[in-house]
């Protein structure tokens, strides 16, 4: 499980990174959707009062849903905000649900609420049974110089049933569309998280963060696009131990095109962290971790309503604290059917 944004696979949050790995942040499609969002603004037509009329009725209130079903088998299962890994193989279902409502009084201003849950259950390693239910609200109105938007997640987790982790996480964002090619997405967080049934003989890992993340996307002539990111942390914690700061940066290109008049698309990402602990003098171990994941993932629609979804990962987590250094490979297969 680890607690971190990322552009990618977050694009229902995150989905984000299910099961042993736990990834809140605004995701790749969000973001596209806030740059379709600001292009339409500048760019819409002046329209007669029964057109305004006829699509404000339509574009109002609207609802999108998914579910999705998969199986995975992770290579050494984890939960990474405990330092932990258990360097043995195991196979788990995923299942997950999302339902989202959408309010948007007009082509400038918009409000979505939605709630998820996610589910990883593993065949033998039950201990790592992870249960995730996210709520998320935000909102956002583009206006002549930039988008802008509050946003605002609170994540409970549960680990073989019993309260893991409780995560919040709110912030501010600016975005603007340059040219019709070129976006840009500025957002500020502050970050809590709570942990719960923590042994006795455990450190306390209850902290807060300050993130800034700066993610630009560029589009190419047909629907591919490449992404970089650029991010930063700083995290408190109750015990010095474990305050770090980190940094990273976020690269993904996603690729659309048709087999069989269907349409696929296949994302190739990777992410990099480095994260540097307190020394010894703050009341820290000197501890640092570097981070390094590769990621494809491949969405083909067999159905307007219904894709079948491949991906696969492989990371490599390197750190000066044993628990904390591994690698982890994980494939999965599953369908998802949305709305």
């Amino acid at each position: 499980m680890n607690m971190q944004t990322s552009p990618f696979f977050q694009i229902k949050p995150l989905s984000a990174e299910r099961g042993n790995t736990l990834i809140l942040y605004i995701g790749a499609a969000a973001l596209l959707g806030s740059c379709a969002c600001f292009g339409a603004a500048d760019s819409q037509p002046t329209n007669t009062k029964d057109t305004n009329e006829e699509r404000s009725e339509q574009n109002v209130l609207s609802f999108s849903g998914s579910g999705y079903f998969g199986y995975r088998h992770d290579s050494n299962v984890s939960v990474s905000e405990l330092d932990t890994n258990s360097d043995v193989a195991d196979g788990a279902t995923q299942l997950d649900a999302q339902l989202k409502v959408t309010v948007k009084p007009n082509d400038k201003w918009e409000t979505a609420l939605s709630i998820s849950q996610a589910n990883t259950k593993y065949q033998t390693l039950s201990a790592f049974d992870l249960a995730l239910t996210t709520l998320s609200a935000s909102t956002s109105y583009a206006f002549d110089f930039a988008k802008l938007g509050l946003h605002y997640y609170h994540a409970g987790a549960k680990l073989d049933g019993r309260d893991f982790l409780t995560y919040q996480q709110y912030g501010m964002s600016a975005g603007k569309l340059f040219g019709q090619r070129t976006y840009l997405r500025i957002s500020s967080d502050i970050i809590d998280k709570q942990f719960e049934n923590i042994p006795e003989n455990e450190p306390n890992r209850d902290s807060e963060a300050v993130a800034v993340r700066s993610d630009l996307f560029y589009f190419f002539e047909g629907q591919d696009f490449f992404q970089i990111a650029l991010k930063y942390q700083n995290e408190k914690a109750q015990n010095t131990a474990f305050d770090y700061s980190g940094r990273g940066i976020d690269l993904a290109y996603t690729y659309p095109f048709a087999i069989f008049s269907k349409p696929l698309d296949i994302t190739f990402a990777y992410q990099l962290d480095v994260r540097d602990y307190a020394s010894r003098k703050s009341g820290g171990i000197g501890r640092e971790d570097d981070r390094h994941v590769v990621k494809m993932r491949a969405d083909y629609a067999v159905h307007d309503n219904v894709d079948i979804r491949l991906s696969t990962q492989y990371g490599d987590f390197a750190s000066s604290v044993e628990g904390a250094n591994y690698k982890e490979t994980i494939a999965e297969v599953g369908i998802n059917v949305h709305f």
